[in-house]
């Protein structure tokens, strides 16, 4: 048995033999958060509203049935935008005071910005728990104050940027999760393999559009891969619950990223193949190596259901399970992990103040975080 099934076998087996899970009520929802009945239409009711972090001013926009939550600087060339809600136009989600309509991507699609794109904010989706412990500051929208560990500071050792021996083996050794690099695509029709409720990471440079089914970066976290002009990676990480998409330009060169078998407060540490750097998706810099406190440059991604993907881009092209690899991709492979508010490796801070698995949108400006809950993004 290689090192890879191994450790999802101890998952599994880890999981079956805790207590019974039953759902938690917090705040009068309940959690685990259930995923939309598939058997309904998808809705046009956008929510839209603004906020201010950092002294930074931002738009938010959402629908909670169809799980999905973006966010863009309200400055645009210099010019301070005003945006309401557009519903029966999706993909478009927003007008502004200035004729433009915009798509869940950012990119104007009429008006006289056309083929503009909104500057984008630092944001991810993901589980409650690895916002709260990456920035203990952390602040819930609108006014929940911080966090219980606002003001500490995380320091370094062993001339990494973190503590070095706060840095874990997740299993398998480096690479002992293979990366995908020659992903294959199909057209949304051809998917019959996706069910409405599975969630997909999306991305787009405004002209082509592509999605990566969670079924298969739960299996293998990385996908090289590229969109037009752009190299990207796309890293997910199936225990925090986090994806974003980085350019795959590194020192200069075009080069991918794989997985290194490390954890940091139980999020992946990916490595660059071109200096063999260990890199933190949630600090979203380089942490280790040649290009230690190096930023990537980041790519807008969308997470949401297959249910609401399809019918935003029927057109698009989705990653099909012919990856040269033999996995059970409609098996989750951590159990009932999603479900309950367990984690297998520690964390260093815990916030009980949310579910520990609710997924959320956070926005990070200057070092700060604000996490958005799908109740704010609920239509009339």
């Amino acid at each position: 048995m290689n090192k890879l099934l191994l450790f999802c076998f101890t998952i599994t087996v880890f999981f079956s033999c805790g207590e019974d899970v039953t759902d938690e009520v917090i705040d009068g929802l309940v959690f685990p958060p259930k995923t939309p009945d598939a058997s309904q239409p998808l809705t046009a009711d956008v929510v839209v509203f603004y906020d201010k972090l950092e002294g930074v001013e931002i738009v938010l926009a959402g629908n909670a049935k169809d799980l999905y939550i973006v966010s863009f600087l309200r400055m645009l060339d210099g010019t301070l935008l005003e945006f309401t809600s557009t519903n029966d136009e999706l993909p478009i989600i927003m007008n502004d005071n200035e004729g433009n309509k915009w798509d869940v991507f950012g990119f104007a699609m009429e008006g006289p910005r056309k083929g503009q794109r909104l500057e984008l904010t630092q944001s991810l989706m993901g589980y409650w728990f690895s916002f709260a412990t990456f920035y203990p500051g952390i602040q819930i929208y609108p006014n929940s104050g911080k966090g219980i560990y606002d003001g500490e500071i995380i320091t370094g050792t062993n001339n990494w940027l973190v503590p070095h021996n706060e840095v874990r083996s997740g299993g398998p050794g480096k690479d002992g999760i293979p990366a995908i690099s020659t992903p294959e695509f199909g057209s949304v029709a051809q998917s019959t393999f996706m069910e409405k409720s599975d969630f997909i990471v999306g991305i787009s440079d405004g002209s082509n559009i592509k999605a990566y089914p969670h079924d298969v970066l739960d299996w293998h976290e990385i996908v090289n891969d590229g969109i037009g002009q752009i190299d990207y990676s796309v890293i997910y990480c199936p225990l925090t619950g986090t994806a974003t998409a980085w350019d795959r330009n590194v020192d200069g060169k075009v080069t991918s990223f794989g997985v290194s078998g490390l954890l940091y407060n139980t999020n992946i540490v990916p490595y660059d193949r071109a200096t063999d750097s260990n890199w933190s998706q949630l600090f979203d810099k380089a942490i280790f190596g040649k290009n230690k406190g190096e930023k990537p440059k980041t790519y807008m991604v969308l997470e949401t259901t297959w249910q609401t993907w399809q019918k935003l881009y029927p057109d698009s092209k989705i990653m099909n399970f012919n990856t040269g690899y033999n996995r059970n991709y409609g098996n989750y492979p951590y159990g009932d992990y999603r479900d309950n508010s367990r984690l297998i490796f520690p964390v260093k801070y815990l916030d009980s103040r949310l579910h520990a698995k609710e997924r959320v949108h956070a926005v990070i400006i200057n070092g700060k975080a604000r996490v958005y809950r799908f109740e704010e993004f609920t239509g009339n």
